[in-house]
Order: structure tokens, then C-alpha cells, then sequence
């Protein structure tokens, strides 16, 4: 798929394509089989959001788990493990965006530095 982004507005979010050159933003969108767990993993750097487009999914956050369903919008802070795993019965699709804060927030202060 390539690199994209997604914006989220209420209930729902739209795909639009990234610049190749963007250092801010991964964005995928996943589709999860019936029963298909994804193994545990931590991004050290990066800040994980997840958006459940359709579908039935149990994250574990940080020891911690929950049932997540349509619409709805989960975050992993950056260095939290996560896993998570279709819970419903029927192939789940979800976006999933990277955000690293540490280069959003140097790419506000070259913004910033350029615009004065």
C-alpha cells in the first residue's frame, strides 16, 4: 500500500496518499482474519493509533486487554507493547498510523523557523 495517512472525523476516517519524503507519518490499512492473532510488539520512538473500520478486535495494551468494535479509535503511546486479535466472525479491517512525536515536533519548529 505504500506510504498514506488517514484523517479520522467522527466515525469514520478517510485514506489520502503521504509525500514520499514525509518523516511523520506510516499509515497502513490492515485486514485481520477470523481467529488471526498479531504477535505482541512496541514501537520505542512512535506513538500507534488504530482505527477499527469493521470488525470485532481484543487489544492487550501495556498488560492490559479490551474488546474493541467499529469506529472506534485506540492509541499505544510510544515504547508500550501491544498485540491484539480478531475477536469477531468476520474479517476485520483496521487502520493503523505511526506518529513520531520526536520529528512532528522538530518539523513544527523548522515550519515555525521558516514562516518568521
Amino acid at each position: 500500500m505504500g506510504k498514506r495517512a488517514f484523517v479520522i472525523t467522527g466515525d469514520s476516517a478517510a485514506l489520502v496518499a503521504n509525500d514520499n519524503c514525509d518523516f511523520r507519518y506510516s499509515a497502513t490499512a490492515h485486514y485481520v482474519p477470523v481467529g488471526v492473532q498479531i504477535a505482541a510488539r512496541q514501537h520505542d520512538h512512535a506513538e500507534t493509533q488504530f482505527m477499527v473500520e469493521d470488525g470485532i478486535l481484543e487489544f492487550m495494551i501495556g498488560g492490559g486487554a479490551g474488546m474493541v468494535m467499529t469506529g472506534d479509535f485506540v492509541r499505544v503511546p510510544a515504547g508500550v507493547p501491544y498485540a491484539y486479535r480478531n475477536a469477531g466472525d468476520g474479517t476485520a479491517r483496521l487502520l493503523m498510523r505511526s506518529v513520531n512525536p520526536a520529528t512532528t515536533k522538530r518539523a513544527a519548529q523548522i515550519s515555525i523557523h521558516f514562516a518568521a
